[in-house]
């Protein structure tokens, strides 16, 4: 049995021009009023609204990974122990040195599909004309 799930739609001439665009497996984000200013400048991929979003590093939370990682080659209770050597003024001076080595947006911001798919009307004849 094949199960066919229907992604909702949205016309591009119904998105305000600040709405961010981007599409599957894509490098690239533009927003709406950028793609309905010249549509040709783009591929015909399938157009998605998308989110911004920004990674942040969390201390803790590496941290306890690789304690995790480490406790295969160590021994039993070693990851308690390991543990126990850290206070939160340690977490906090790991954090303010991962904070600053990842302020820039090289490796924080990216943007998630989350939107419905973008149908791409010319706006003309009451915007039922796609492409």
């Amino acid at each position: 049995m094949t199960i066919k799930v229907e992604v909702p739609k949205v016309k591009l001439s119904t998105l305000a021009d600040d709405v961010q665009l981007a599409y599957v497996d894509g490098n690239e984000q533009i927003t709406a009023g950028q793609l309905r200013a010249d549509p040709e400048s783009y591929d015909h991929s399938t157009w998605y609204v998308c989110t911004n979003r920004r990674w942040q590093p969390n201390a803790k939370t590496m941290i306890d990974n690789y304690i995790e990682g480490e406790y295969d080659t160590m021994y039993e209770d070693w990851d308690d122990r390991a543990r126990d050597c850290l206070k939160q003024e340690h977490y906090d001076r790991i954090q303010a040195i991962l904070d600053e080595a990842f302020s820039g947006d090289h490796a924080t911001v990216y943007w998630i599909l989350d939107g419905p798919e973008v149908e791409i009307d010319t706006g003309e004849s009451g915007g039922s004309d796609t492409w």
